[in-house]
């Protein structure tokens, strides 16, 4: 659990400044690339100027820069500068820019501009290679940077997130002791009481008496529910994942409940896939299927339960639980596997629940890396379904 916290902590506080490196990349490249367009547009101003309506181009000088004007006539006027263009060149780019359709763009790393004059068309094109290397040397080195210092941050804020969760972990850890020595503390004076009740019981049955064994159970059940839960919190139990035929143990522990729901006027349907064969934890699994079982035949409304387990693709193993009940709001299954959680406390008196069996089912699915969830239709049904 602990560890979770502190994957999600650093998870998001990556993720923050993940967001922030991007927006400073953005800002970075957008103020390069900026540069970029206002040089053009300050070598299109300065071309303009020199260019005279009607008059010759001879003489104007045009730094890595190309001007074509076309008379109304159709007579071409060209000057380029030689080193960054040729005619041929001019030409072929002027085709590009009248075939794109825009008065200005971009072509590799040429930007041009086409003024439509009365008298003349007047197409201005300034190379600028020189600019554009920057540009991607530029982001090419901001990128290198924000990557180091990004990485640099993941393992500040990985060591930073301990300090950040040692007081949570001390508060956990004392919780846990709390729970693990009061629940020792209680079963001493419990076994006494229990132990009274039954002897009492034979010298003089009663309802009282009745109630003392009853609740004395339950006690019990509930201080195994509360020391199983700490020692899961604690550590991970030693995992055996072998290879395990999980048809033939949920349908053992489903065969278990079969008197159970007998006395309860209830039938189990089961749906099982034959020898579905997977790598687990055997122990996990009898647990994990006894308590949703076990949960079904307390809460549902309905005389029938259905159990079913199916294979799905990369060797996993599907198996869900459905039972009608009319106590279960959508909203519950947001909070179903709370510790101590209960839709209804009145049926959890009638039946002993403690609030605890989903809990420790999840904690067991989380131990073994399955996913279990709770699917509600509002006052009408839930369905568990755990992919093993």
């Amino acid at each position: 659990m602990l560890r979770a916290a502190r994957v999600k902590f650093v998870t998001v506080t990556m993720f923050i400044l993940l967001g922030i490196f991007i927006i400073m990349g953005a800002a970075t490249y957008g103020l390069i690339h900026n540069r970029i367009v206002m040089s053009a547009d300050a070598t299109f101003g300065e071309i303009i100027i020199k260019v005279k309506p009607g008059g010759s181009l001879e003489g104007v000088e045009v730094p890595r820069a190309a001007v074509l004007r076309i008379s109304a006539s159709g007579q071409e006027n060209i000057i380029f500068d030689s080193a960054c263009f040729t005619e041929e060149s001019v030409m072929e780019l002027y085709d590009q820019a009248v075939a794109a359709g825009e008065d200005r763009g971009q072509i590799g790393n040429v930007y041009y501009s086409i003024l439509e004059k009365v008298e003349s068309t007047i197409f201005i094109a300034a190379d600028r290679t020189i600019e554009k290397n920057f540009e991607d040397q530029s982001v090419t080195f901001t990128v290198l940077v924000l990557a180091g210092a990004y990485l640099a941050l993941f393992f500040i804020v990985w060591g930073f997130s301990y300090l950040v969760m040692k007081p949570v972990q001390n508060a956990f850890i004392q919780q846990n002791r709390f729970i693990s020595d009061a629940s020792h503390e209680l079963k001493t004076p419990l076994s006494i009481i229990s132990a009274s009740a039954d002897v009492l019981a034979l010298e003089q049955d009663n309802e009282y008496i009745d109630n003392i064994r009853a609740q004395s159970r339950r006690m019990n059940s509930l201080i195994s529910d509360l020391l199983s839960l700490a020692k899961m919190d604690e550590t991970k139990a030693l995992l055996d994942k072998s290879e395990q035929n999980v048809s033939a143990i949920i349908s053992k522990c489903a065969l278990q409940f079969d008197a159970l729901a007998f006395e309860r006027n209830k039938e189990i349907v089961t749906d099982f896939e034959p020898n579905i064969v997977i790598a687990c934890d055997r122990d996990s699994v009898e647990k994990i299927a006894t308590i949703l079982i076990d949960n079904a035949l307390k809460y549902a409304d309905d005389d029938k339960i259905y159990l079913s387990l199916k294979k799905s693709g990369d060797n996993k193993a599907v198996f869900s639980v459905y039972n009608r009940s009319n106590t279960i709001s959508i909203d519950a299954k947001e909070k179903i596997f709370d510790r101590f959680y209960r839709a209804d406390n009145s049926r959890n008196r009638e039946t002993g629940g403690s609030g605890l069996g989903l809990s420790i089912a999840k904690k067991i699915a989380d131990i073994n890396k399955w996913k279990i969830s709770a699917s509600v239709e509002d006052k009408k049904s839930v369905t568990f379904t755990l992919v093993f």
